[in-house]
């Protein structure tokens, strides 16, 4: 069975296998916790669709003939909840590894419990340097591009198109946005920019709204606005400043441009010119129509996920993350430890998955964590996003 938040949702695949005597010689164990209730709920389709993959793998086979067994339970996107249930799922469900776990505080929450325990903690669905730190944390491996390796190529790109501007600055008032507009004013000051921030205001996961520090962000006639936001905020944040005739060059990051969910909220017509950076394809957009690997995608959803959006970029991303944790545990072989499945997910070489922009490629050494190291500049035009040259 799969554990989807709090509540069981039988696989048929595996139901079908008990009633076969045992047709898997054993089980592989994952665990993850994801906020499938809570401020952040929208963000579990992470979850949703990593499970409906799991459950094609195990129709076809499983893994090197073992059933594989994702138990994501919900942690309303709380670090305490996330240390109660991870604390669960490794001690009681005796997990092989954590895989893909949303967020930077709940990830944070756990990082050192799961690397004194030797227990892989892979994928990490959060940007944060320190879950792409072997020495620190050698136990830990991020499943996104970090949140550096972004707000450096952003900085240059300002620098390089906006010399001495002013830059207002929006960000999440925990260790995500604290993080990356650090990380973008030390770029800028490696590369002596003239740039300067003018203005950054901060706010909580749990307010109802940005308005009033987008007022006064607006107030300052900046010329560029790096909207550091999680995706209801990004959403408020363009429109608002959109209504209040603010038109500064905007940035947002991968984790918010989404054209079907972030995008749409604000109103398509006032994201026009938004600058943003991706290593992925977009999902919904006919750029990749014809491209092999999203026309894979597109059919496991048809077969898998019949009611999950196409056009949602999370259920694309999830997807992609799947299909890496499925190598890590392929390549392994018989030899199913927690030390050999981490050996395998940091020495990955060129490998391209049906998500990524062509040329972009995962990459991991025993020195160097990261994933992604590559990403993709681009601008909305009104319907789609549009790679920059």
């Amino acid at each position: 069975m799969l554990r989807i938040g709090a509540a069981l949702l039988a696989s048929p695949v595996i139901e079908a296998t008990a009633q076969q005597g045992g047709a898997f010689r054993g089980q592989i164990k994952l665990g993850q916790t994801m906020p499938y209730s809570g401020p952040a709920s929208a963000l579990s389709a992470v979850g949703k669709v990593q499970s409906r993959y799991f459950r094609m793998v195990n129709e076809r086979g499983g893994i090197n003939g073992r059933e594989v067994v994702l138990l994501s339970l919900d942690d309303g996107y709380n670090p305490a909840k996330a240390v109660e249930q991870t604390r669960r799922l490794v001690e009681r469900d005796r997990v092989l590894a954590m895989f893909g776990s949303m967020g930077t505080a709940q990830n944070a929450a756990v990082q050192k419990y799961l690397n004194t325990r030797t227990v892989p903690q892979l994928f990490v669905y959060a940007g944060s340097a320190r879950f792409a730190d072997p020495k620190q944390y050698p136990w830990t491996v991020p499943g996104l591009t970090t949140f550096p390796t972004e707000a450096a190529i952003y900085a240059e790109y300002l620098n390089r198109v906006k010399p001495g501007a002013r830059v207002a600055v929006l960000y999440q008032n925990d260790e995500f946005g604290k993080e990356y507009l650090a990380a973008f004013r030390q770029r800028l000051q490696e590369i002596g920019s003239a740039m300067t921030v003018s203005m950054a205001l901060t706010y909580e996961i749990t307010a109802p709204t940005v308005d009033s520090q987008v007022i006064s962000l607006a107030a300052s006639q900046a010329d560029v606005f790096l909207n550091i936001t999680s995706p209801k905020f990004t959403s408020q944040a363009i429109r608002k400043a959109s209504d209040l005739g603010w038109k500064p060059l905007q940035v947002v990051p991968i984790t918010s441009n989404f054209v079907a969910t972030v995008l749409r909220a604000a109103g398509l017509e006032k994201c026009v010119g938004l600058i943003s950076a991706t290593p992925t394809k977009s999902a919904g957009d006919p750029e990749w129509a014809s491209d092999a690997g999203y026309v894979e995608w597109l059919a496991f959803m048809k077969r898998y996920y019949p009611e999950g959006d196409v056009t949602e970029q999370l259920n694309l991303s999830g997807y992609n993350i799947a299909v890496l944790m499925e190598k890590v545990l392929r390549d392994c072989g018989d030899d199913l430890t927690a030390a050999r499945v981490l050996r395998q997910a940091t020495s990955l070489r060129d490998v391209a998955l049906p998500g990524l922009i062509p040329g972009i490629t995962v990459n991991t050494s025993a020195d160097d964590y990261r994933i992604l190291r590559q990403l993709r500049l681009q601008r909305f035009d009104g319907t789609r996003w549009v790679r920059m040259t």
